[in-house]
């Protein structure tokens, strides 16, 4: 029974101030079968009316669940827990702490992030988004020495710099993105060790249908001159867009070793 609750990648995201903006534009994009439990940690004002999950859900198709006390983790799920509480990983389970800390510096998204990588090792993505100060770079730390995959804001983009830029002066990053990147970049990278289909598996597909169906209404337009050309320009579109493809493919093949790694405060580790 527990085999089918397993899950196959956690991605788990820390935020704060201009946080919630930049969690919306990820979500927004998110596949619904995303084969990823998604734990979204963000700052907020303790006693907070904590409308985060319905807020979010708006933007998205991935199901938003509230973590009161504690949820088996799903795929294809994102799960908040209440303003102010840390979270711990054990058996599939996904539990919020009992306790609020209401002095010295916040290490909610710390705590969350270690227990995490504790839990899950390689299967962990960590991801620090918009943020003041530096909650979240030791949990990113942790991640990074259990095996899992690390992704910080660009902080030269985020509204707010600190929690990224630290993380970036700290730490061995994986990956720096801009915002727009994110959200594709995490789909790929859940993808990695799981059987489902990829999204270029998905775009083949479809695209070999496509043309399947282009010919074979080809075929059967003879007495149709009109129709027959608008048929032929849709497949020699379709052969210039595939031609395109394969030019851009083998320059980016030809130029990436040539390529200097980008302007970073650290060099990305290899994980």
């Amino acid at each position: 029974m527990r085999e089918k609750s397993r899950i196959s990648n956690l991605i788990i995201v820390g935020a704060s101030a201009g946080g919630y903006q930049a969690l919306r534009e990820i979500l927004r994009e998110f596949p619904a079968d995303v084969p990823a439990a998604i734990v979204i940690i963000l700052h907020l004002p303790l006693g907070s009316r904590h409308e985060l999950a319905v807020s979010l859900g708006r933007f998205t198709r991935v199901p938003i669940v509230e973590v009161d006390k504690s949820e088996p983790l799903r795929q294809g799920t994102v799960f908040v827990p209440p303003p102010g509480r840390s979270l711990t990983f054990r058996d599939q389970t996904i539990a919020v702490a009992t306790t609020y800390r209401t002095s010295g510096d916040i290490t909610t998204i710390n705590r969350s992030f270690a227990s995490a990588a504790k839990a899950y090792g390689q299967r962990v993505i960590g991801v620090i988004l918009s943020g003041l100060l530096r909650d979240g770079t030791e949990g990113l730390r942790a991640i990074h020495e259990a095996g899992g995959l690390t992704v910080v804001q660009n902080p030269m983009e985020a509204e707010y710099s600190g929690m990224p830029a630290s993380a970036m002066e700290d730490l061995p990053v994986t990956f720096c993105l801009d915002l727009s990147d994110i959200s594709p970049a995490l789909e790929l990278l859940v993808r990695r060790d799981t059987q489902f289909e990829t999204g270029l598996a998905v775009a083949v597909r479809t695209l070999q249908k496509r043309v399947a169906l282009l010919v074979r209404l080809g075929e059967q337009s003879r007495r149709n001159p009109g129709t027959r050309e608008f048929l032929m320009k849709e497949l020699a579109s379709l052969r210039r867009d595939l031609q395109s493809i394969d030019g851009l493919m083998q320059r980016v093949l030809v130029e990436e070793p040539s390529h200097a790694s980008p302007k970073r405060q650290r060099p990305p580790a290899t994980v």
